[in-house]
């Protein structure tokens, strides 16, 4: 199948995502990245504040809040059974590429703002990952009883910092690709 071709259907399909929309952080890099002839976007992420059960594998997890904006001190009040851990995840994003040469472009560019960015595969399409990489991964419950002690403010802004780090940087690869 050609390339513009993939391109029109994967643009063409709803969102599938667990969130249900894009995130509105993501679309101007969205935009930017399936104007351009040798790229189109799979899946993105703009970053992400939230609590969560589960043994941590995808399929087996439970989000109890999620937050794709900043966070007030609200966000904390949660009532969990058993044990809830606080995530916060930057922006991810996957680029179906046209050839290789492609992916080499995009990746170099890429990873002089996000170092973990890589070819993620090569069979049926050629996808690019680019992924930033604070993140913060901590128990706040267990058995309902707050673990976390520390200053839950400071947390909301260490929080909230790298998130807006994240988005920062989303922009500056967006300039970067114009």
């Amino acid at each position: 199948m050609m390339f513009i071709h993939q391109k029109n259907i994967a643009l063409s399909k709803i969102d599938k995502s667990k969130k249900g929309s894009i995130d509105t952080h993501a679309l101007p890099i969205i935009e930017t990245i399936n104007a351009l002839e040798n790229y189109y976007t799979t899946s993105s992420c703009s970053g992400r504040i939230y609590f969560w059960q589960g043994d941590g594998k995808k399929c087996n997890t439970e989000w109890l809040k999620v937050s794709h904006e900043l966070i007030t001190s609200e966000f904390f009040n949660i009532q969990p059974q058993g044990t809830a851990w606080l995530r916060m995840e930057p922006f991810i994003i996957h680029i179906a590429c046209k050839d290789l040469d492609s992916a080499n472009t995009l990746l170099l560019t890429a990873q002089s703002i996000f170092k973990k960015s890589s070819i993620l595969s090569i069979n049926k399409k050629i996808i690019v990952e680019i992924q930033g990489s604070d993140k913060v991964d901590m128990p706040f419950y267990e058995n309902g009883d707050l673990v976390y002690t520390g200053n839950q403010e400071w947390l909301m802004n260490l929080l909230n910092n790298k998130i807006q780090n994240s988005w920062n940087k989303m922009e500056l690869l967006r300039n970067k690709l114009k």
